[in-house]
């Protein structure tokens, strides 16, 4: 039979042990109550532990970089002019608009 290698060696230093008055404490994870002083189980983990060192065996990266076009649409010089202020853009001009129709 293979042992186990726990993080934690009791309860009390369980990332999910609250304790509870003078002589126990729950456990957040089973819902029940337990001693502070009790082995820790399989479920228990440091209570500094980085939250990243449990998402290690979920996360997939690839090891290739994304594709990316070389030209993009937005740019490009045939719809230059729909990029430039339009008239009725904001001015940074120091004189303020006038209000009069002409």
């Amino acid at each position: 039979m293979k042992n186990a290698n726990f993080p934690t060696s009791a309860c009390r230093y369980c990332r999910y042990y609250q304790p509870e008055g003078r002589r126990g404490g729950c456990c957040q994870m089973l819902g029940v109550p337990v001693q502070g002083s009790w082995k820790a189980c399989e479920l228990s983990l440091p209570a500094f532990a980085p939250s990243w060192e449990s998402l290690k065996k979920v996360m997939i990266v690839p090891d290739e970089p994304a594709l990316v076009p070389k030209s993009s649409r937005v740019f490009s010089e045939s719809n230059h002019a729909s990029l430039e202020p339009s008239r009725h853009s904001l001015s940074l001009a120091s004189s303020p608009p006038s209000l009069t129709p002409s």
